[in-house]
Order: C-alpha cells, then structure tokens, then sequence
C-alpha cells in the first residue's frame, strides 16, 4: 500500500483502487477520463498521474473501454455497409365508451372520470433497410486500409494523396543523397 508522507493511505488507495469494478461499469458505457476523475473525487491531472504510476490501474482503463470499442466498430461498419433493422412504433387510440356502458360501469361503482374513455394501444413493428452512408465507409477506410508501416493507404482527397507522395518520393532522394 502507497502511503503518504503522514503514513496514511493516499488518494489512489482510497478512492481509485477499491473502486475498480465501478470504474468497469463506468467505462462499459462510454465513461470519459475526465467524468471517471470527476466520479472517484480527484482531479484529471492526478488521474493521469495514476495512469503513469500504477500499471494495473492503466491496464483496467485500456482493457475496460475494449467491448464498447467493438460495438461502436460493429456499428460503424454496419452503418458503412447498410443494414437491416427493425422499427417498433407504439399507436395509442382513444375510444370513448357509449352512454350505455358508461351508467353500467358506474353503476357497478367505477370511477366517471377513469372510465371516461377506453385507451387502444397497437404496436407496429416494420423492416427497414438503411443505405451505406459514405462517411462511415470513409471513416473505416481511413483508420483500417493501412500499408505495412502503418500509413492510411485511403484518403477522401485524392489531390492530398498525390501531394503527400511526391513529398515522401522528395524525402526519399534527399536520404539518398545524403543531405537530410
């Protein structure tokens, strides 16, 4: 246990580490660094401070944010290639009840006022299919399609792509030669 000058525990002992499956939970749905800090009562600085200084405690923030990653890249590429989806729509209807049935109701000791009209509710559940959307298709082509030094081989400007080439080739020649 880390302690502080005084001998008592430090921050990291009482409000990080015996937190960690809150933390979890936190980064399962999307929890940033900075609402984490502002959750545990300590400052973003010092957060990061843990980060450095405790390895099991920047291994639960990586490893923690690893399922909702996949589900954004799930959907990100479902996104980029159209899909298949179902729509549910909720339809409430009022009826008002006959005169008839309403002095029934009444008669047999039912409030006037709730049974003023009757409610419907339908469900309608439709099949859609929503077209692949261009941005998310070059989102994944930017971040995915890398060559082997790990450069993005895609790119929405192609003028940039030229530009960037002959700017490596000039860099290249300049290496050769010995003048970099």
């Amino acid at each position: 246990m880390v302690k502080n000058k005084g001998g008592r525990p430090g921050k990291y002992e009482t409000n990080v580490k015996p937190r960690f499956e809150e933390i979890r939970a936190w980064l399962q749905v999307g929890a940033t660094d900075k609402e984490i800090a502002e959750k545990l009562g300590i400052h973003k600085s010092m957060m990061c401070e843990y980060k450095k200084q405790y390895k099991e405690f920047s291994e639960l923030l990586k490893n923690g944010r690893k399922v909702p990653i996949q589900a954004i890249k799930a959907a990100l590429y479902k996104r980029a290639t159209g899909c298949h989806y179902s729509e549910k729509k909720t339809i409430i209807e009022y009826e008002e009840w006959n005169q008839e049935i309403k002095d029934a109701l009444i008669a047999m000791g039912y409030d006037a006022d709730a049974i003023g009209q009757r409610k419907l509710v339908r469900v309608e559940i439709s099949d859609k299919y929503a077209l692949p959307d261009p941005t998310s298709a070059m989102m994944l082509l930017k971040h995915w399609d890398k060559d082997d030094e790990g450069n993005s081989l895609w790119t929405s400007d192609p003028a940039m792509l030229e530009l960037k080439m002959k700017e490596l080739e000039l860099k290249k020649d300049t290496l050769e030669k010995g003048q970099w």
